[in-house]
């Protein structure tokens, strides 16, 4: 039987809702773009004057982490390995407290836009800030492709919509609020589609539930195949997950994601040092609760085709993994108008929130980084402009980096921009935490430090992704297919066999936390892309016999702990290239660094006060009695 091959249209009921959760959106947007049309300071247009509340800005900075990649890839990752992952939910709360105890006390103070310029006033030196920046922008505009790719790939699936049609509407809509409103704009659109995504999610997991049965049909079904087995303490860092993996690993990561532009602008956006603690103690049980539902639907999903006894993958009915949601949403609303296109409109709004940010966060950094110091003497209405030039300006290039994805035959491309991606990302991390917390760390030392753990970071992503003998996880049996029959397979409507074969083979995208800054990979992955390298054999992709040969007992290694040894490498390296080299012009301003003792924790209070006495002249601020 061919590839999804028994249609089932979308009816009228879809697209209409469809089209109004998209102009939701966009209304919203240019709504407050408006209302703030007449007010053009740069500190307005990036930080909204800092004073944003905590509560929307907690539920923007949530969404804005669960793009289209999450929305489609961790029930996947339930489907095919089972709930283990669930676990990274202790990774997370444990990661995200570095925005606690390291991002709002260092940085909060010190009022900044772009966080880039920490860097400068660390070592008094543009270039690093420079490098770090061009970098980082890099990491946003590539990431911002990958997820309008994913989005649009994935409504052209439904709808028979060509994909750059989608690139194009869902970038301008983006494009559009960003630039007139700024981030008042971005982070009140946020809440009104993260309200969006969250109803989708709930009527998914909710109805599939009810269609199984209940929720003790669902547990019933999905412990015999392995599926809820959650704990694993095995100390054994080949195998793919293991508590450890997934609390040290993840955590890892979560505490790098930190350093991240968006994190930080949003931050310090708010009105004072608590009600940017008060964002961060909003989301993080906001995350905790969002991942455990889209995991949820991963069982929902295996429970869902195991009780019609037709395994969507296991038939062939599709052959990627990461087709399971929308598969899921098509055949289990079929009967249901509106269902399908307000999961679309989900979709996309997780996209545009996503995209929003990154947008807001690269015109952020280039108008600081870039236009400011070369434009001194001009007014900020000018310079707000400018920065609206630079979201239009990305907004352009980003539709073009989808719009090159499109045009990628199988995984192979989407494994390299994973790998180009974490080899970028990952070294910026380790020179934050170098420069924090280590008081000798000099400019040299890091130029050394980025060069080494760029190319240690992307060997490790391509020995990783491309090694043949590289150990690899099988799935979990996937459910009976005895009861398959034509009228069984959903399909999605409007698409040739063509169209079909190239969603499948261009899906393979993942997020930009991947390998190396410690997200999944284009192999192993809850994220838009194919689960170790193979959609239709994945059972055949790989060493699965325990045998590790040559190099690849490095390449084996979890790829949850990828991100962790990178920053070890780039971390180790600096600090011997630091003790090496000696080129710091004077002693490093207390308030520039946290220590690493006992008396750190005693250290926060003393940030809250800081932040409630007047600035001083110049940038100073007074030292910390830590």
């Amino acid at each position: 039987m061919t590839v999804m091959d028994y249609p089932i249209r979308l009816h009228v009921a879809d697209y209409v809702v469809l089209g109004f959760g998209i102009a939701a959106s966009f209304a919203t947007g240019v709504f407050y773009a408006i209302k703030e049309r007449k007010h053009s300071t740069l500190l307005r247009f990036h930080r909204g004057d800092g004073k944003l509340n905590a509560i929307p800005v907690a539920i923007s900075l949530l969404v804005t982490l669960e793009s289209s990649i999450f929305y489609l890839g961790y029930p996947t990752e339930i489907y095919i390995y089972g709930s283990m992952y669930w676990l990274v939910n202790i990774g997370l709360i444990l990661g995200f407290l570095a925005m606690f105890f390291i991002i709002i006390p260092l940085f909060y103070p010190l009022q900044i836009t772009s966080v880039y310029e920490y860097l400068e006033m660390r070592h008094e030196s543009r270039l690093l800030r420079q490098i770090a920046m061009w970098m980082g922008t890099f990491v946003m505009i590539i990431y911002a492709g990958i997820v309008i790719f994913g989005a649009a790939i994935a409504m052209e699936s439904v709808t028979g919509v060509r994909v750059w049609v989608f690139i194009i509407a869902i970038t301008v809509s983006a494009v559009i609020y960003t630039s007139l409103g700024g981030i008042k704009a971005v982070v009140v659109t946020d809440v009104v589609q993260g309200v969006i995504m969250m109803i989708v999610i709930c009527a998914v997991v909710i109805y599939g539930t009810i269609k199984v049965g209940g929720f003790s049909e669902v547990i019933a079904i999905n412990k015999p195949a392995g599926r809820l087995d959650l704990i694993d303490f095995d100390p054994n860092p080949y195998k793919r997950h293991t508590f450890w993996t997934l609390v040290i690993g993840y955590g890892w990561i979560c505490a790098g994601i930190s350093f991240r532009q968006p994190i930080v602008q949003r931050l310090n956006s708010t009105r004072s040092i608590n009600e940017a603690k008060k964002v961060v103690a909003l989301a993080i049980p906001g995350f905790v609760i969002m991942q455990a539902l889209v995991m949820f639907e991963g069982l929902v999903a295996y429970a869902y085709f195991s009780n019609k006894r037709c395994d969507p993958l296991a038939s062939g009915a599709i052959s990627n993994p990461n087709q399971i949601v929308p598969y899921l949403v098509m055949d289990l609303f079929q009967d249901v108008p509106g269902i399908a296109g307000l999961f679309l409109a989900a979709l996309c709004s997780a996209s545009l929130s996503t995209i929003s940010s990154l947008l807001s966060g690269v015109s952020a950094v280039a108008s600081e980084d870039i236009v400011r110091p070369r434009l001194k003497h001009k007014s900020e209405k000018y310079l707000t402009n400018i920065s609206r030039l630079i979201i239009v300006l990305t907004g352009a290039v980003c539709i073009g980096v989808g719009i090159l994805f499109s045009y990628v035959e199988g995984a192979p491309m989407g494994q390299i921009a994973d790998s180009i991606l974490g080899a970028v990302d990952g070294p910026v991390s380790a020179v934050f935490y170098l420069s924090i917390f280590c008081k000798f760390t000099t400019r040299r030392g890091l130029y050394v430090c980025i060069v080494v753990g760029l190319c240690f970071a992307l060997w490790m992503s391509l020995g990783y992704n491309f090694s043949p003998g590289r150990r690899k996880t099988p799935w979990l049996p996937l459910g009976p297919t005895d009861g398959c029959t034509v009228n069984n397979f959903t399909t999605f409507d409007n698409i040739s066999l063509n169209q079909q074969n190239t969603f499948q083979s261009q899906i393979n995208i993942s997020t930009i936390l991947n390998t190396t800054t410690g997200s999944r990979d284009a192999n192993n992955t809850p994220s838009v892309c194919s689960i170790d390298g193979n959609s239709s054999t994945p059972l055949n992709s790989g060493r699965t016999d325990g045998r590790i040969e040559g190099l690849d007992w490095l390449y084996s290694i979890s790829y949850m702990y990828i991100s962790l040894l990178v920053s070890i490498v780039t971390i180790t390296t600096g600090l011997i290239a630091s003790r090496l080299t000696k080129d710091r012009p004077k002693p490093v301003p207390k308030y520039l660094m946290l220590k690493l003792n006992r008396r750190f924790l005693k250290c926060m209070p003393n940030y809250a006060a800081l932040a409630a006495t007047e600035p001083l002249e110049n940038g100073e601020q007074q030292e910390s009695s830590c």
